[in-house]
């Protein structure tokens, strides 16, 4: 369970440094590889149900997330698919999209109409790597030791405030 404060009568769940990290992290690679600024065609695509386990989604609620389909591979729309908060959050992680699909879908009927929606997505929108050079990646190396350190930094940080009270040696 995620650790909470109480702010009024509100409970606030405190950000961890390792979602810090992360959020970081996506932000340096929205820079080298911006996702798409539209994705009503992925929502149309797969008629706003979670590619994965079907479930119904609402965009008024924000329900619809967009999960990279292949790690690494980029942002772009044939790298995407939508999926609801427990597929895309909780239980894909790191898994193939076909792995994770297969274990969503025992039934083999219908685990064969959602391959083909996927597939069909990713045939109508190609992949394409985004351009990269000797800067770009000397530049992605240093921001990732500085994103290493700022965990180096908390975690000192936190060590001093746990010992602030206790008397010098």
């Amino acid at each position: 369970m995620r650790p909470t404060s109480q702010i009024g009568s509100s409970v606030v769940a405190r950000p961890k440094i390792s979602q810090a990290k992360n959020l970081m992290r996506r932000t340096v690679e929205e820079i080298v590889d911006p996702g798409p600024r539209d994705i009503d065609p992925l929502w149309d695509h797969f008629e706003a149900q979670c590619a994965y386990c079907g479930k119904r989604l609402s965009r008024d609620k924000r329900e619809g997330h967009v999960d990279h389909a292949v790690s690494g591979g980029g942002n772009h729309l044939g790298n995407l698919v939508l999926a609801c908060g427990g597929c895309n959050g909780d239980e894909k992680r790191e898994s193939s999209w076909r792995e994770f699909l297969q274990y969503k879908t025992p039934d083999p009927a219908l685990l064969s109409i959602r391959q083909a929606r996927i597939e069909t997505w990713f045939e109508r929108h190609p992949g394409k790597v985004a351009a990269t050079s000797p800067q770009i990646e000397q530049l992605r190396a240093e921001l990732e030791q500085v994103i290493d350190q700022f965990a180096v930094k908390c975690a000192e940080l936190r060590n001093a405030v746990t010992n602030r009270d206790e008397p010098l040696a």
